[in-house]
């Protein structure tokens, strides 16, 4: 038997070497060509790990596309699934690197020899992290192992399922690993160890080996599914219009799985094939309603049976077969219906209530409720909707149950959260500042295709909302030097609007108060009220600083007060008008630290200056806001030597967009990637496009704030799609999320970013999103 073994390795190894160094087939496959070569193709990527189907065939479908396509994105190759030149060369190389390892990996099938290959465990190693949903034989190599240990996973068939995952799980549970049911290296470790250690209780004899043993491969003769003998009990496939007892006995499978084919009367007609698309979809093969070789694998796989020889179709009848002799998965042992009760319909309702199919109460009584809920299901998962439980409900049934499980909740990474990203980035600025970057080059790498200009600034003032202290109701405003109070009156005998002013002495506090439309004015060092019917102006004397009391904070120029009763709570606006050279004294220290690079604040002045030109009008009351609403202004108490000066080589520099003035907008980081005005804003500015920004090295660059999103608060904000299944990003922009696909049991919806992040806060009920740019990984 070793030398059979070793005649095998040799040879197919062989084989690959000789491909290797052959000139690559110029030979293109592609989905749905028919071909010998595409038989070789799906026999590589078994080897390789990429598990296509146990009988490899001449026909380019799903599943070798499914394949090639994940075997090219493993390569770093453009993953269309065309088998061309490229991907032919790189996988040559790596048949002939596998093969030069004395095939240290799970052995895979081999057309070769007739003769099944095995390989023991002290020899093999894996080549990958397997997981739920996988295939190959790594995962049969897998099962074996779980199986000689006492973890039962039933027969060997190279799927990753729910009962593959729940092996694993009890495995690593007993060995004190973490229990995710993902085979990963430590995982892997501990699996050798254990299946090549000593067994205690057999003393000196020999270990047993644990055996992979491939599955021989068909011949090219056409012969379908063996019964184990090596006799073929069908020799065609089976399609529409044909006649037969092997057409009677699928029906017969496909009924007992609940895939209503009729009564058996061994007549391929509509329903039957109606019958196998729909057990085709469940099963995620290709649903042409053709039964084939995959076909006639999956639908023994879920009835776990075996194939009668074909001299004993006629008396081996599925529907004579008593329902003991079902194997039901564990742990049904029944059909479940109507009028039933036991624990087993307990646990069924508990499974639907969980998928969110089932909101009865939980009683062990298979009623209508139930039955309408076991019908749901059904026809969402193509599935006969007869509202009986029969053995391929409960399969599905027991399998979805398993990946909802499987699904703790959703771990989110995020970046940015400081500013909407648009235009300049000031970490940005400072990083090219350092990097030896000139203030024009920054601007221009910021805005695009914009020029450096200059206007005439001397006389233009700015006008700017003051934030007010909101605990207090009035507004008290004094000066270093004497300064004039301006109101208006109403001339009672004319009904005329008089303006009058009054100098009040340096510190004394000027108080100022909403009444009923009007403005009540009173000084500390006065004790008479005045009354203005509208704004009232406050204005220094001999280049006098105005104070803001209720804040401590000094500023130049002076103060006009309105009457506002939508202002709380003192029901005035409170507006610092000053010029606009001033005014960048108050806002370029509070945007960007006077330690940065000079370079760096030059831009930023530039910007600040250009931003409130554009923004002046002078019907508005006021400009812009002294907050990140427009750009923060503190007057002149963070005023600094160094920017002043900056301030003043620059004056009236100002940043143009085919000669008008650009809206230089600016935030202080964009997480490393700026974004389009029309991304943030739905309005399309050519100078405001999204681009790269690698200056930007700040922690608000990379992925500095997370969060964990449950299961429950998806579901409660989109109950729609019943048990969530996964959240995927399919769609980016500026390396941000725009669409997003959420799975669950019933359904399946894509929604945008900002409804997203707005429904699971809804449903969370509080701020959990920092940012709009972030990525979604699921936790097991």
């Amino acid at each position: 038997m070793e030398k059979k073994k070793v005649a095998v390795f040799l040879l197919s190894s062989s084989l690959v070497l000789s491909m290797a160094n052959n000139a690559y087939a110029a030979t293109i496959l592609k989905y749905g060509m028919r071909s010998p070569e595409v038989k070789k193709l799906q026999e590589n990527l078994n080897r390789l790990g990429y598990f296509v189907t146990s009988t490899p065939t001449d026909y380019f479908g799903p599943a070798t596309l499914n394949a090639l396509i994940k075997f090219q994105k493993d390569s770093n190759l453009v993953p269309d699934g065309i088998y061309g030149p490229s991907t032919e060369k790189v996988l040559l190389e790596k048949l002939n690197a596998f093969s030069g390892k004395n095939v240290s990996s799970p052995p895979q099938t081999s057309n070769t020899s007739n003769s099944s290959a095995t390989q023991t465990v002290a020899q093999a190693t894996f080549s990958r992290t397997l997981r739920y949903g996988m295939q190959g034989e790594d995962v049969k190599f897998l099962q074996s192992i779980l199986n000689k240990l006492g973890f039962d996973v039933g027969t060997p068939d190279g799927i990753f399922g729910f009962k593959t995952q729940n092996a694993v799980v009890q495995f690593q549970k007993a060995n004190g690993l973490v229990a995710d049911g993902i085979v990963g290296p430590a995982t892997q470790k501990v699996l050798l160890q254990k299946v090549n250690a000593p067994s205690p209780s057999r003393g000196d004899e020999k270990r047993e080996e644990v055996q992979t043993t491939l599955p021989s491969s068909s011949n090219g003769s056409g012969k379908g599914i063996s019964n184990g003998d090596g006799n073929a009990i069908f020799n065609k496939v089976l399609k529409y219009g044909m006649i037969g007892e092997e057409v009677k006995l699928l029906q017969q499978y496909l009924n007992k799985l609940g895939f209503d084919a009729g009564a058996p009367d061994g007549i391929f007609g509509g329903k039957t094939r109606q019958a196998v698309i729909n057990f085709q979809k469940s099963a995620n093969l290709e649903a042409d309603g053709i039964v084939g070789p995959m076909t006639w694998q999956a639908l023994i796989s879920r009835l776990n049976v075996t194939l009668p020889s074909r001299g004993d179709v006629n008396r081996d009848n599925p529907q004579n077969q008593k329902e003991d002799q079902i194997q039901f998965p564990t742990p049904f042992t029944r059909e479940l219906k109507v009028g039933l009760q036991g624990d087993d319909v307990k646990l069924l309702q508990g499974m639907l209530s969980e998928l969110k199919y089932y909101d009865g109460d939980v009683t062990g009584t298979y009623d209508d409720v139930t039955s309408n809920a076991v019908r749901s299901f059904q026809q969402y998962y193509s599935l006969n909707p007869t509202g009986i439980a029969d053995v391929g409900t409960l399969k599905k049934l027991l399998e979805v149950d398993a990946q909802v499980k499987a699904v703790k909740g959703f771990y989110v990474q995020g970046k940015g959260g400081y500013g909407h990203g648009v235009g300049m980035t000031q970490f940005g600025a400072k990083g090219m500042a350092e990097q030896g970057f000139k203030y024009d080059e920054i601007i221009k790498y910021y805005y695009t295709g914009v020029d450096i200009s200059k206007v005439e600034t001397s006389n233009v003032n700015v006008k700017v909302k003051i934030s007010l202290d909101v605990t207090s109701q009035d507004i008290k405003i004094t000066s270093n030097q004497p300064y004039n109070v301006i109101y208006k009156v109403k001339d009672d005998s004319t009904g005329q609007i008089i303006e009058k002013q009054e100098t009040f002495l340096p510190d004394s506090v000027t108080s100022i108060n909403y009444l009923d439309g009007n403005i009540l004015i009173a000084n500390s060092q006065s004790p008479e009220i005045r009354t203005s019917v509208d704004m009232v102006r406050i204005v220094p004397t001999n280049d006098g600083v105005l104070f803001y009391v209720n804040k401590a904070r000094p500023y130049e120029g002076e103060f006009r007060i309105y009457p506002n009763p939508n202002s709380i709570p003192s029901g005035l606006d409170l507006i610092n008008v000053l010029p606009i050279e001033k005014y960048l004294r108050g806002v370029v220290p509070a945007e960007m630290s006077p330690s940065w690079p000079e370079e760096a604040l030059k831009a930023q002045i530039l910007a600040a200056r250009t931003y409130a030109l554009v923004r002046i009008k002078d019907e508005n009351i006021f400009d812009v806001y002294d907050t990140t609403l427009s750009q923060v202004y503190k007057g002149i108490s963070i005023a600094d030597p160094k920017i002043d000066q900056l301030i003043e080589s620059t004056k009236g520099e100002v940043v143009t967009y085919g000669g008008k003035l650009a809206d230089t907008v600016y935030s202080a980081s964009a997480g490393g990637y700026t974004v389009d005005s029309s991304f943030a804003w739905k309005k399309d500015v050519p100078y405001l496009k999204g681009k790269p920004d690698p200056y930007d090295t700040s922690k608000y660059a990379t992925y500095w704030w997370n969060v964990s999103i449950s299961r429950s608060q998806i579901e409660k904000a989109y109950p729609q799609i019943g048990a969530v299944l996964n959240i995927e990003i399919t769609k980016k922009m500026f390396d941000r999320p725009v669409e997003i696909k959420i799975t669950g049991t019933k359904g399946i919806i894509t929604v945008g970013n900002d409804d997203f992040r707005k429904a699971i806060e809804d449903a969370a009920g509080q701020k959990l999103f920092a940012s709009e740019y972030f990525d979604i990984v699921i936790q097991n």
